[in-house]
């Protein structure tokens, strides 16, 4: 009788073991502000991101985007890279969210849509 109420007892201590050490770490949440898209316009043209976060953008319209380093001067792109900018380029389908950085640098960074003239979003990082 008392194998088995210690066989059952070892075993319950053995599981509580293995389901307390399974972690699940989701690591696509963001640790940093978020800024909406509409459909060729950022909701602000600023944002202030903390030094070591990242920064979610949210493309809040049906409309595809492909953001970028640099910004538009009038009507002509200008693809640059400020120095301690992470390396910006990725494309939304619409109705969807990408997390860019992060920052490690403090400075200003520009982002732009290359889709949409005259979408520009300057990123400070403090």
């Amino acid at each position: 009788m008392y194998k088995k109420f210690l066989f059952a007892v070892f075993g319950l201590a053995l599981l509580t073991v293995l389901f307390a050490s399974c972690k699940i770490t989701d690591t696509s949440v963001s640790t940093g502000p978020t800024i909406k898209m509409g459909s060729s316009t950022f909701a602000s043209s600023t944002v202030i991101v903390p030094k070591g976060d990242t920064l979610t953008l949210f493309d809040s319209a049906p409309a595809p985007h492909t953001v970028v380093n640099g910004r538009w001067n009038g009507t002509q792109q200008d693809p640059q890279k400020e120095a301690g900018a992470p390396t910006v380029n990725v494309s939304f389908g619409g109705n969807d969210s990408k997390t860019i950085g992060p920052f490690t640098t403090a400075g200003t960074y520009d982002i732009y849509c290359t889709i949409h003239q005259g979408m520009n979003l300057t990123i400070t990082v403090k």
